[in-house]
């Protein structure tokens, strides 16, 4: 009886250390949305070591265990064990303090479903260890040798390697609980959008949605009281988070950015929502990885023109609309604004100026939101505010004075002289060219930090080369390249262009890229970070 309470005691020890030890990987899973291969396609990224630095613990583990246990054999092979636990618990201790330097980069949210993956989770590897300590002490016994006895647990460490897919398993397990639920939870939520008269307008496309949604819930509020999805919550669950919140209840607008990774997303979020207006910022080549062509990824974008509501559209997709619906139904149900409405654009360094045009009449803008694109998407919301929901040009201007740019979607940061435009949550192709005609804008040393652009599929090579062609173009002072997988074809489009190699440092990780701007960054400069992006995409 013994023996088995000392088995649970160290099954409760190493399946704590092993959690704590793959928390961040519980992080990971959690950017999937919770998808075991979207979890899967990460953990498989050469430029991610987490398999790889788990393999050389569980390497470590083994040796530092079955050494200590042979050297101290002379006391017996009991205590040689127990004293062989010591450097196994000191190098998981180890593992976790190097772990800390490793934030994620989008911090985990602690949620009622992290919660409970997590129970479950602590609860297999628990078993799994047991079963292990058991198997092996059996085997031990079993074999009959004290020399075996004495390295029968150096197999132990093998669950290490395991745990992320151990994690996986966890993920299916509970998913059949926590699909079920979330369906009951969006179900609810879409009665209750059913049952309020509310405006609901939908924010649709590749780019630009959460800086539209900004402006658009900035302008609006001058005359209504508006609830706008948060951050980037674009999603069913997101949708749904948002109803439950107090504010809906004396919300008169209510605005939701759609967004879509496979084919019925859009549909599926139009059903909730019923959207009575819309704006489509546009589409690119963003997300080929899962909709397989730019062809696709537009077919899902233009679902939101079958949803009964009156749409916004960029004068960019005029053509493919009208080509891909007919001219009658565009007519009653689709508006064109953004650059048409534009006069007299000044792209500055540090803010925007130009004359938007409503109507007969006309107002001077002055924003810090930056480039092309900030003028494009102020046109789209006072478009779809002045035309579809009736406010003012009076009330425009007002709410066009209070706008702030959105966090890490080239936002302008001044930090003792030097300026930083923070564009990391942009993850497009056009987004990237506007970044780096903002970065050009400014009169001091220049430098941008990137790693690439992800989730383009089979195009992936093609646009990142495309990128390291307009950097070496840009006429930058320094280029830091982060990564290793993305950053090749973004190297060899710059060498291509003829870009200087004397101004190009790869980098393996964002903090030796920041270290590479010590010293570098003085007054007047400024340094341009390009699609940071979070560790999961």
């Amino acid at each position: 009886m013994g023996e088995v309470f000392q088995r649970i005691a160290a099954s409760l020890l190493c399946a704590t250390l092993f959690c704590l030890t793959t928390v961040k990987t519980l992080g990971a899973m959690q950017q999937s949305g919770y998808k075991n291969g979207v979890f899967l396609r990460w953990l498989e990224r050469r430029e991610n070591m987490l398999f790889n630095r788990l393999c050389v613990l569980c390497l470590c583990l083994a040796l530092s265990s079955t050494i200590t246990a042979l050297c101290f054999s002379f006391l017996g092979v009991r205590a040689a064990l127990l004293i062989s636990a010591l450097p196994f618990v000191a190098l998981l201790f180890l593992y976790l303090y190097s772990e800390r330097k490793r934030a994620l980069k989008v911090p985990l949210v602690k949620t009622g479903r992290f919660k409970r993956l997590f129970v479950f989770y602590f609860f297999l590897v628990l078993c799994l260890s047991y079963f292990a300590i058991a198997l092996l002490g059996f085997l031990s016994v079993w074999n009959g040798s004290a020399l075996y006895a004495l390295i029968a647990y150096a197999p132990f460490a093998l669950l290490v390697p395991c745990l992320p897919f151990v994690l996986c398993l966890a993920n299916l397990i509970t998913g059949v609980f926590e699909n079920a639920r979330n369906r009951k939870f969006v179900k609810r939520a879409g009665q209750v959008l059913d049952e309020k008269k509310i405006i609901r307008v939908g924010i649709v496309g590749s780019y630009g949605k959460t800086s539209v949604k900004n402006i658009l819930k900035t302008v609006l509020s001058e005359k209504y009281a508006v609830l706008a999805t948060p951050e980037s919550y674009n999603t069913p669950i997101g949708i749904a988070k948002t109803v439950g919140l107090a504010e809906f209840e004396s919300a008169e607008i209510f605005i939701a950015e759609m967004g879509a990774r496979k084919e019925g997303d859009i549909a599926e979020l139009c059903q909730l929502v019923k959207p009575d207006f819309a704006i489509f910022t546009g589409v690119c080549e963003q997300h080929i990885q899962t909709f397989g062509t730019p062809q696709n990824v537009f077919k899902e974008k233009s679902e939101i023109l079958k949803s009964g509501a009156f749409v916004v559209c960029g004068e960019g997709l005029k053509t493919r609309v009208e080509e891909a619906f007919e001219k009658e139904y565009i007519d009653e149900a689709v508006g064109f604004a953004g650059l048409a409405q534009v006069k007299d654009l000044q792209l500055l360094p540090t803010e925007t100026k130009f004359v938007l045009r409503l109507g007969e009449e006309e107002i001077s803008v002055s924003t810090r939101l930056l480039g092309q694109a900030a003028a494009e998407n102020i046109a789209l919301a006072c478009y779809l505010a002045h035309e579809c929901l009736g406010l003012s040009v009076e009330e425009i201007a007002g709410g066009l004075e209070k706008i702030e740019p959105a966090p890490h979607r080239l936002q302008l940061i001044e930090s003792g002289g030097a300026y930083i435009l923070d564009d990391g949550y942009n993850c497009n192709a056009l987004g990237a060219r506007e970044a780096l005609l903002a970065l050009g804008r400014f009169t001091g040393g220049k430098c941008v930090v990137t790693p690439g652009i992800v989730e383009c599929g089979v195009l992936e090579e093609e646009i990142n080369g495309e990128l390291g062609k307009q950097i070496a173009n840009a006429g930058l002072d320094k280029v830091v390249l982060v990564g290793e997988t993305l950053v090749g074809a973004v190297k060899a489009g710059y060498i291509e262009a003829g870009g200087d190699m004397q101004k190009l440092v790869v980098v393996k990780t964002l903090g030796e890229a920041k270290e590479e701007l010590v010293g570098w960054l003085g007054a007047g400069d400024c340094v341009l970070f390009l699609n940071d992006l979070p560790d999961v995409i």
